[in-house]
Formats: structure tokens, sequence, C-alpha cells
């Protein structure tokens, strides 16, 4: 009884075989939906990494097990319809069995966004069915001329949609916003004062070598190639959850577990016959098996040639895997392991029979991460001052080296659950606007947590904001696309910068920044200025649109909205007013995705209709002590341009902002400046990550995000009378006088010097 029923419904699920005498449709229907399972399963084998196989045999394996996965598919719906008493309908069946197939490959690998995946799927089951079927009858040898008519339009229809998807999902992109922007560059600029484009090669020679446990099973460079062995170190306390699967196959692979995590690292040694300042770089998450430590060699070899010991450090088995990743989890092991490093170098250079003692100056220490990297730096900086680990008591910690740099690329600053706070310590973050991966500019919300308040050594904090550049490109072994396949196949590549072009502005920035941070060269502190306006690089940097934030140890800052609820006063006595404003609040300052930046500012908004009406202008004044000016040689804060569209009955594009500021002094003089004879205020900075509107809005909420620029303009830039005092200047006017109508942030306005 049992046995012909389940024969019947195994023939219900089959492919209907086609007449001798007149073609089937829907048997060819049902053929191009099993080879579309065929596809979708193969592509999802192929791109992912389940037991570290080959492609091809992960792509087979796809193909065999999605095939598989239909006929189970299709057998269980047969049963289903038999219960219900349903008649033979084969491409019911068929179709119900590719769904089922196809959404499965959904939740492995195959991670299409389900915005696009959902209606692909079902546009592609129509087109497989209307290929499927018209090829089938224009090869039976039997077909009807009507029948071959609507076969062909069919097969035509269905190739045009195929490859049209198939051009837009392999094309770049487009255009979608200006990339740059026209900005008075200023004078002298440094290249006119003598000085050296930090992103040149300098004058020592350097040897490169790995050194590591000498045993690595996947790496020739880390097992017998490298020139120094290390011996492994327990992060058992440190990273609990390595159990489970993700013990299982990644001790499989790798050949070690938690308690002998090894110390693997790419050195660039400089020639020299002083010891040298030391640069450990790390990079971020990314797939364990598809190595990113080789990535950095641009930055080694640079940093090497200026007398810097460089060493890209190998944390790859911390990275993600087809069996899942730590969820930020990791993130303190990242750290450790970066000040463990620190302790083998320290040990090498206090041992006088090795050929490394005295080469590493451990006084003189840059930490730079990339990506998760670039949040376990800091996190390592904070550690290094820590007796033990905050998370796990038991483990002690003996570090205490001179870390005086980091350098945190497109950072994350949320995989940890302990928010970093620095003190004293040179900072530097860089970010591009086409990071799809970390979309907003995380490490701003670090840069508000380094304070300085050693006036002597005048410690810097700065960021820089490049307009073009993606996530992936600061790695040399990552790409122009931030995800991988077949994610990356819908994103926006064309405005990304070449990879030249970022390459060449991470070097000028980052190796300016570190001769800086350990005074390396004669000129080092002539590049500050450098953080202070972007401009003074223009001879060095690719066009572009470059915002840079910058603070240092010499601010005085007045006001920064972060203290209370007041709007009209500040701490110290400061009072502040609006005049004549359509908009005035402060805020709580938001990344595109909705997540907080970790700062407050005044939004200041004006509208005097279509042309400017200069007998009520609107103002924004400070008031505070005269005494805080004393000694200052700049006027400080930063600014960023906002949405005109929340102004009452706005219309139109948004305008070119630009305004006056005026300083007034305790006997009534004034000074003024107009913004733009300085540097002009950037345009809100628009990016589109996928090719469709659409689904950018659902994936990354909004087009922009405010990003703020740090402006320090120097009194010898504003016009005023000889009589006037900068040591004694009681007021700062922003008037805003230059366009009819606008929004504008404004944050952190004091004095430096």
């Amino acid at each position: 009884m049992i046995q012909p029923w389940l024969k019947e419904v195994w023939t219900n699920a089959q492919p209907p075989q086609p007449d001798s005498k007149s073609p089937n449709f829907w048997f060819g229907g049902i053929i191009g939906l099993i080879s579309l399972v065929a596809l979708v399963s193969g592509t999802a084998g192929f791109l992912s990494r389940f037991f570290w196989l080959s492609p091809i045999v992960l792509l087979i394996g796809g193909v065999l097990s999605g095939i598989g996965i239909y006929f189970a598919s299709t057998f269980l719906l047969g049963v289903l319809l038999k219960l219900l008493d349903a008649s033979s309908k084969q491409i019911i069946v068929a179709i119900g069995g590719a769904l089922i197939a196809l959404l499965y490959f959904r939740l492995m690998p195959f991670r299409w966004p389900s915005q696009v995946y959902q209606p692909a799927i079902w546009i592609l089951m129509g087109l497989s069915i209307l290929l499927g079927g018209s090829l089938a009858i224009l090869l039976h040898p039997k077909r009807s001329r009507p029948k071959s008519n609507w076969a062909w339009l069919g097969l035509v229809l269905g190739t045009t949609a195929i490859v049209w998807g198939l051009s837009w999902v392999q094309s770049e992109g487009k255009p979608s916003f200006p990339l740059s922007f026209e900005r008075l560059s200023p004078s002298p600029s440094l290249m006119e004062q003598g000085v050296v484009d930090p992103s040149l090669p300098g004058d020592f020679a350097y040897q490169e070598f790995t050194y590591g446990s000498g045993n690595d099973r996947k790496r020739v460079a880390f097992s017998t190639a490298v020139r120094y062995k290390t011996s492994s170190v327990d992060a058992k306390n440190l990273l609990p959850d390595w159990k489970g699967k993700k013990k299982k196959w990644r001790e499989k692979y790798w050949g070690f577990g938690v308690d002998s995590f090894p110390l693997n690292g790419r050195v660039f040694l400089p020639e020299r016959n002083s010891p040298a300042p030391l640069v450990l770089m790390v990079h971020g998450n990314h797939a364990m098996e598809d190595y990113s430590d080789e990535g950095y060699a641009y930055l080694g070899e640079l940093l090497a040639s200026q007398g810097m010991i460089a060493v890209s450090v190998d944390e790859n088995f911390l990275n993600g895997t087809w069996s899942g990743d730590f969820r930020g989890k990791e993130m303190p092991t990242r750290a450790w392991l970066l000040l463990k490093h620190l302790e083998q170098w320290s040990i090498w250079s206090r041992d006088a029979n090795h050929e490394l003692y005295q080469k590493a100056d451990l006084n003189r220490v840059i930490l730079i991460g990339h990506s998760r990297g670039g949040e376990a730096v800091s996190i390592a900086a904070a550690f290094n001052e820590l007796p033990r680990f905050p998370d796990n008591a038991k483990e002690t910690f003996n570090f205490g080296y001179g870390i005086r740099g980091v350098v945190a690329i497109a950072p994350t600053d949320y995989r940890y659950d302990r928010q970093m706070e620095l003190e004293n310590v040179h900072f530097l973050s860089l970010q591009g606007s086409y990071d799809a991966d970390e979309s907003g500019f995380f490490g701003l919300r670090q840069y508000q947590r380094v304070s300085q308040n050693d006036t002597l050594e005048n410690w810097l904090k700065a960021g820089i904001y490049v307009h073009g550049a993606n996530h992936g490109q600061f790695n040399s072994t990552w790409d122009r696309t931030d995800f991988g396949a077949p994610y990356s196949w819908l994103l926006n590549t064309h405005p990304i910068i070449s990879r030249e072009h970022q390459e060449k502005v991470a070097k000028v920035f980052i190796s300016a920044f570190a001769q800086l941070a350990v005074g390396a060269g004669p000129k080092a502190k002539t590049y500050r200025s450098l953080f202070k306006h972007t401009g003074h690089a223009n001879d060095w940097l690719p066009v572009g649109i470059y915002l840079g934030h910058y603070k240092d140890s010499h601010a005085t800052i007045l006001a920064n909205f972060e203290e209370d609820i007041d709007i009209a006063r500040e701490p110290k006595g400061i009072l502040t007013k609006a005049i004549l404003p359509k908009i005035w609040r402060e805020e709580q300052l938001k990344y595109r995705n909705n997540l907080i930046q970790g700062n407050n500012a005044v939004v200041l908004g004006w509208d005097y209709g279509d042309s400017l009406r200069l007998d009520s202008l609107t103002q924004y004044q400070l008031h505070f002590p005269d005494s805080f000016s004393k000694g200052s040689t700049e006027l400080l804060f930063t600014a960023a341009a906002g949405d005109p569209n929340i102004l009452p009955k706005f219309k139109g594009e948004d305008p070119d902002l630009d305004i006056t500021i005026v300083l007034q002094d305790t006997s009534g003089q004034n000074a003024q400046l107009v913004l733009s004879q300085h540097k002009a205020l950037a345009p809100r900075l628009k990016v589109q990550y996928t090719k469709s509107k659409k689904l950018d809005k659902q994936q990354f909420s909004n087009s922009w995000e405010v990003t703020t620029e740090s402006f320090a303009i120097p009194w010898r830039a504003f016009e005023a009378a000889e009589s006037f005092n900068f040591n004694a200047i009681e007021q700062v006017n922003f008037v805003f006088d230059q366009t009819p109508k606008g929004v504008i942030f404004l944050d952190e306005i004091g004095f430096g010097s």
C-alpha cells in the first residue's frame, strides 16, 4: 500500500516527460528551474570557505547539494499535495521545490540583502521557466510554427532580461555626487616652505624579514622562512569564546588553540646605529583564510625608509570564517596580542646576545590599526597602563611601554563593550566617505575620548575624512568592494578613488603623524599645520576633498555644548546668544545610520528670503571674560553644513555656505574675516553606496551625515585696526551675512596657540 503511494508521489514530483508528438513548455520550464537552483547553490558553494576546500570542489559540492535539496523539497511537497488530495501538478511542485532550495541558500553563505534577494528570486524563477520552456519548444523536432514564434519571442525577452541584469551587476555604477569643490590653498604651502613630502621614501636602507612560531602549517613566511622564532602565548583568559565549532574547525585549520597563539610579524627594519621608533600595524576582520597581514607593506616600506621599525602583525587566526566570527568578543585579545609583540621586542632589545639588541626604542612606540584593528589599537593603548585585564583580573598585565601615537584607520568603535578613555597620547583617525563596511566616522568617537592636559608636550589629536575613499583600499590585499560576492555586485564603486590615490593619502597623513609623534627628523613638528589645515598638503595630495579635525594641548575651548541643557550658557561664565535665528538648538550628532557620534553641537539656521537683509542679520554670539584670549594666536572652532530642508518652506539646492566672523575686544573695536578667505566650508558630502537609491536608503538610512571639520584661523588673517587687542577679546560673533539662507553646525569654539 505505502510503496505504490510513494511511487506515485515521486512520479508527480518529477519533471513531466515531453510528448514525442508535441513539445512540452513546462518540461523545459522545470529544467530551467533546476538549472537556476544549480547556479545559485553552486555560486554559494564557490563563495563559501567551508572546510577550506578548493573553490572548484566547493562549487561542485554546492551544485550537488542544491539539486539534492531541490528533489528532496519536491518530494516533500508531492507528499503534501497527495495528503491534500491534490492532483498531479508538476509545475507547482517544481516551483515550490525550487523556492525552498533557493531560500535555503539565502540562509547560507549566499547572502544577498533580503530587499534584493526575495524579488530577484521570483523574477529569476519566471525567467528560468520562460527560457527553459522556450528552448524545449524550439529544440523539439516536431514543433509547430505558431508555437515556434511564441517561443522565439520568449527566448529573446528572457535573454534580453538576463543580459541586462548581468550587465547591471557587473557595472561599477555611476557618479553620484561631486568629489571635489573649490577651496583656497593656504599660502605659502608646506612644500613652498621647503618641507619634504612625508609620503616620499627617506634615506634609510632597510631589511625585510619575518618572525614567528616557525611551524605555521599554512604560510611559509611564518614557518621555515622566519628569521627569529618566537614563543606562543596563552590567551584563554582573554577569549573564553574560543569553544564549540569555532574551536574545533579553527584548531583543525591552524594547528593551534587559544592557549598557544603565535607571535607572527612581518618586519621592515631600517639600517641605523641607534634604537629606532617601533611601529606596529594590525589588520582588521577579513576571511581568516585570505591573509591580511601582507596588506600594509606600502606603509612599512615607507616608515622603515624614514628610520622607523615597522611590523605588520598577524592576527588572522582571530578573523571570521565559515564557522562564524567572535562578534567582537575577540577585541581585547587583538589588543593584548599587540602588547605581547611589544613585550617580545623588549626582550630582544635587552638581550645583548641577540641580533636585535638595542634595535628598538620601546619608549617611542606607535600603534596603527585598520577596521577592527583600529579599535584594537586604542584598547591596547589603554591596557598598556593597567595592572590587570578588566574582564578577568586573573590575567595580570605588566606592560607600560612608551606608546606615543595611535592611528585608527576606518575603525570600529562598538565591538568591545568598553569604551577607551585615552590620555596624553597623539591620536589620528582616517575615514573614507565611501566606506560601505564602516559607513560612519567612528574614529571621531575615540577622538572625543582622548584628553590632553600636558601642555609641555602639546599632544595632538586629528581626524581626516577622505571623500571617495572606501574601507578596503587602505589594505593592498583587499579591494574596491567592501563586501564579498554576491553583495559586492550591488555596490556603486564608480565614485571610489583609485588604490594609488587612497594609499597616497594614507602615506601622507600617517607618515607625517608618525614623524611628529616620535620626533623623527628635524622638521617633524612642521607637519602639525598639515592637520590644522589639510590645504597645506595640496601639493602632495591628489585633487579631492579632505576634511580635517584637529585639537591639541594648547587649545582653550569656550563652548562645546556638552555640559548642560542651558542653551544660553556654557561653563566658566560664558554666555551665548542667537539673534533672529530661524533655528537655534543644541543636538546630539548622529551618523547616517542613526548611531550617535558621541558629540553635541549647536545648530543655527537663517532664511532672509531670496536676498540678504543687512538690517536684520542672524548672528550667534559668545561673550566671555577677556582673559581667555591672553597669549592665544588663533581662533578655533569646528563647523559643518547642515540640511537646509529643515528650514520652514525651504525649496531648492543647498546654498554654498559662507559666514563672517567678527571679534570684539574690551575697547569695543572689531576684527573680522569672511570664512572662505581662510578656508571654505565644505558642502554636505552625499554618497550612494549601492547602485539602487532605494536599497541605499534601506541599508544605510541617509545619503549624508554631519561631518564637522576644524578651523584654526590665525590672528594675522583678520582685518583689524592696529590698536585691536587680540589679548583682550571678549566677544566672538558668527554673522550669517554671505548667503540668504542656510543651516550650520558649530562646536568646539575657543582659542589656540
